[in-house]
C-alpha cells in the first residue's frame, strides 16, 4: 500500500502521521511525506532559495526519521516529496506518480481555517482528489474502530451498493457500521433500526432527520458514540454538511473523530 501524508511540520500534521502508522500497523506500507512551499524562483533570490530548499528537505527527513523510530512494523518505509505546485496539483501529481492508495491529512479545526493545509484547502483536497482520504483531528489517537457512523443520502448512493462499499474497505472488517440516512429537505423521519444479514460486518440503519436539521447537537452526540465517520465523496451535500470550512459543522465545533472519505 502507498500512503501520502500531507505535512506542514505542525503538531496537527505530525499527529496525523503517527495515526497513519498506527492505523496501518498490520499492513506493509510505503509512506510519502508531502510538503508544499511557495518558493521565489527569481534569479536574484537564488541564494535564499538554496537555503530554503535545504532547510525544508532537512525537516522532511527529520519527520521521516521520527516515524521510522515510532513504527512497529518493519514493512513500513518512509519517503519525502517537496513540491512548489499549488496544493491540488501537488497532491494529484503525487497520487498518480506514487500510485497512492490512501491520503492522511490533519483535520479542519475552528482555530486553523487560515492554515494553507489544515483549513480551507483541506476541504478542496477532499472534494477534488479522487483518492481515499482520512482526516485526523488534532490530538486524536488511534484506537480500534469499533463503531463507525456512515451518513448517506440514498438519492445519491443506491442502498444496494452499501454492503459492497463497506466490504471493499478491509480496514473496517471488524467494525460495527451504523448507516445514518440523511436527505435534503425539511421533513424529518423517525429513528428506526434495520438489521441487514447480507453483511459480514455488523450493520444497522437509522432513519435520521434531514441534513438541514442535522445540527451541532446531533453531531456532538455522534462524537460521543462512535470512533470514526465514514463519508462517500460523491455525497457532496453530506461532505458539505460535515466538512465545509465556512458552512459545515466543523466550522462551528471542533472535530474529535477521524473522517474517512471514500472515493470509488
Amino acid at each position: 500500500m502507498n500512503v501520502l501524508i500531507l505535512t506542514d511540520f505542525s503538531e496537527v500534521s505530525n499527529n496525523a502521521a503517527r495515526y497513519a502508522v498506527d492505523f496501518l500497523e498490520d499492513s506493509a506500507a510505503n509512506f510519502f511525506f508531502l510538503n508544499i512551499q511557495d518558493f521565489d524562483f527569481h534569479p536574484s533570490a537564488s541564494k535564499i532559495l538554496d537555503k530554503q530548499v535545504i532547510t525544508i528537505l532537512q525537516k522532511l527527513e527529520k519527520s521521516a526519521r521520527e516515524l521510522e523510530m515510532y513504527k512497529q512494523n518493519p514493512q513500513h518505509n518512509f519517503n519525502i516529496i517537496l513540491s512548489s505546485e499549488n496544493l491540488i496539483s501537488a497532491v494529484r501529481m503525487a497520487v498518480v506518480e506514487k500510485k497512492i492508495d490512501l491520503i492522511f491529512i490533519g483535520a479542519i479545526s475552528q482555530k486553523v481555517h487560515h492554515h494553507p493545509i489544515l483549513g480551507d484547502h483541506a476541504y478542496d483536497v477532499v472534494r477534488k482528489i479522487q483518492c481515499n482520504i482520512l482526516a485526523i483531528p488534532a490530538n486524536c489517537k488511534y484506537h480500534f474502530l469499533k463503531n463507525v457512523i456512515f451518513p448517506i443520502d440514498y438519492a445519491i448512493q443506491p442502498e444496494e451498493e452499501i454492503p459492497n462499499i463497506i466490504s471493499r474497505n478491509h480496514f473496517f472488517n471488524n467494525s460495527r457500521f451504523t448507516i445514518l440516512k440523511l436527505k435534503e429537505g425539511k421533513s424529518s423521519a423517525v429513528l428506526v433500526k434495520e438489521e441487514n444479514s447480507s453483511l459480514s460486518t455488523e450493520f444497522e440503519c437509522l432513519n435520521q432527520q434531514t441534513l438541514e436539521d442535522f445540527n451541532e447537537k446531533s453531531f456532538g452526540s455522534l462524537q460521543k458514540d462512535y470512533n470514526l465517520i465514514f463519508i462517500i465523496g460523491k455525497n457532496l451535500s453530506i461532505c458539505d454538511r460535515f466538512l465545509h470550512s465556512k458552512y459545515g459543522l466543523s466550522a462551528s465545533i471542533d472535530l474529535q473523530l477521524p473522517i474517512f472519505v471514500y472515493h470509488n
